[in-house]
């Protein structure tokens, strides 16, 4: 398959949404001596940002509270946001992702404050929003508006993710934000 489509709640009352293969994440975190308190390292510290660029994880910035669907998009092709009916408002291209364990997942800030195996082993558990893929590097570009559903327009993350070489260069703008108009909230 090389669309998949998730409804997901994932609020948890904080504004940041994180898309990584956590086992990438987590190798990263052991290979830089990094405490497990990752949100405390990476908020104090230019770390943050050196694993963004490095394609480590994708930090998604301001999303508000919402039910989100989420759409993960391997092609390329019929790109549900671009479609007539649906309205995008933000398109942010350039991030990289590195996937190193076969799998990727989209989970909220709290997993980052004691980011060790056992809490990767329990995001793996409760969130929906994860997908099976090839290990390589990856160029992610991220939409963000509102998808036609059955019970009108909803919020919606799309991710086309391609795979690149290593001389693919990460370009995006880091601390983009990703609040969106929802029309029914």
């Amino acid at each position: 398959m090389n669309t998949y489509k998730f409804v997901e709640e994932l609020n948890d009352l904080r504004d940041y949404f994180i898309l990584a293969d956590p086992f990438t994440l987590l190798d990263y975190k052991k290979e830089n001596n990094l405490p497990d308190n990752l949100i405390s390292n990476f908020t104090t510290t230019d770390f943050g940002d050196k694993v963004v660029e490095k394609g480590k994880m994708i930090a998604l910035a301001r999303i508000q509270n919402y039910p989100y669907t989420i759409c993960f998009n391997l092609t390329g092709k019929n790109i549900e946001l671009e479609k007539a009916e649906n309205n995008i408002q933000i398109r942010q291209d350039g991030y990289l992702l590195e996937v190193t364990q076969g799998k990727i997942c989209l989970f909220t800030i709290p997993y980052l404050h004691k980011f060790n195996l056992e809490t990767i082993e329990r995001l793996l558990v409760f969130r929906k929003a994860q997908i099976e893929i090839s290990n390589g590097l990856y160029s992610v570009s991220i939409l963000a508006g509102q998808t036609q559903q059955k019970y009108g327009k909803e919020p919606t993350l799309e991710f086309v993710i391609l795979p690149v070489t290593e001389q693919t260069q990460f370009t995006a703008i880091l601390n983009t934000s990703f609040s969106i108009r929802n029309d029914q909230y």
